[in-house]
């Protein structure tokens, strides 16, 4: 059993890999009604505007979160031409040449911003995503405090400034809650000795994951496999008046049992963020699972259905 475990030691360490992996790229799947909700509600979205653009649509409808980015970051733009149109105006008719020309130059800045940010979107070079559409939520910010020092104060374009900051907040929201998550799930569902069907089953994007960091995200896989080990366990003790092997059935009860027990230190070590206790409390997991399924297959007829839930347990822990 140690043999074992030590073999497969870098199978059970990519639950630490949750923990320190910090890239990957978006899943590809459409951004649902929940997943718009889960983004205009979150605290620092002007959720009235949000829900405005992204009302369902059949446009918004095809999009994945990549795609709603890159909708919103040249809805963005457009905005912001239309802004530098009404601006120009004001430069016959105010006595604050300057600031008029400063905003000018901002939103010209604004523009070649957003343009790379999109060629940095494509290029899955999300930090300079970041970069790119927070210089243009920038911009707007100088460019509405110059212009709240001019007499009278040009309310207007004060609001529509206003109107391209927040969408680009929201864009800044897309990106760090979703399209970063979710490119750091594909990283983790992808590697080597993952089942990558289960994994991105399991970590499909939803509100609930979204808001996960990579503890939450190990403590709500954990939570996961021991539910599953509950449910096996309960099937199994049925097997207890209908088998000639009732030794086999108790051995993997008491597995299951010892599982449910580890899964339980393994979730107190990782509050404490003790990652060599959770490593080997999920190993202990897994190597239980793996003997309980030796033995299964041994009994007459083989219980296939309990050997494949069996093993959607040993591959949660694996990941």
């Amino acid at each position: 059993m140690v043999a074992y475990i030590k073999n497969n030691f870098f199978l059970v360490f990519m639950i630490v890999l949750l923990l320190v992996v910090s890239s990957y790229a978006r899943l590809s799947m459409m951004v649902t009604k929940g997943e718009v909700e889960s983004i205009c509600n979150k605290k620092d979205v002007d959720s009235t505007l949000c829900f405005e653009v992204l009302k369902p649509n059949p446009t918004i409808a095809k999009l994945d979160f990549t795609g709603l980015a890159n909708f919103l970051i040249n809805y963005t733009s457009r905005n912001i031409s239309d802004v530098l149109k009404e601006i120009k105006l004001y430069e016959s008719n105010t006595t604050d040449l300057q600031t008029i020309k400063l905003c000018e130059e901002l939103y010209d800045l604004s523009l070649f911003s957003d343009d790379h940010a999109l060629k940095a979107l494509a290029a899955k070079n999300y930090d300079s995503v970041n970069f790119k559409v927070g210089g243009t939520l920038e911009n707007i910010v100088t460019c509405n405090e110059e212009l709240s020092t001019m007499k009278p104060v040009p309310q207007s374009l004060i609001a529509k400034n206003n109107v391209i900051k927040n969408l680009s907040g929201i864009v800044l929201t897309i990106l760090e809650c979703f399209i970063r998550k979710g490119s750091e799930v594909e990283s983790i569902c992808n590697k080597k000795d993952v089942d990558s069907t289960l994994c991105f089953e399991v970590l499909k994007p939803n509100p609930t994951i979204a808001k996960l960091d990579f503890t939450g995200l190990a403590n709500f896989l954990i939570n996961y496999t021991s539910r599953n080990i509950s449910d096996v366990l309960k099937e199994i003790k049925l097997y207890e008046s209908n088998t000639t092997d009732l030794q086999t059935i108790k051995l993997c009860e008491e597995l299951y049992d010892l599982s449910l027990f580890s899964d339980d230190h393994a979730l107190k070590a990782l509050a404490a963020k003790n990652y060599d206790s959770v490593n080997f409390k999920v190993g202990g997991t897994l190597e239980n699972i793996v003997t309980c399924n030796e033995e299964l297959s041994t009994m007459k007829p083989v219980p296939q259905s309990l050997i494949a839930k069996n093993n959607v347990i040993k591959n949660l822990s694996g990941i």
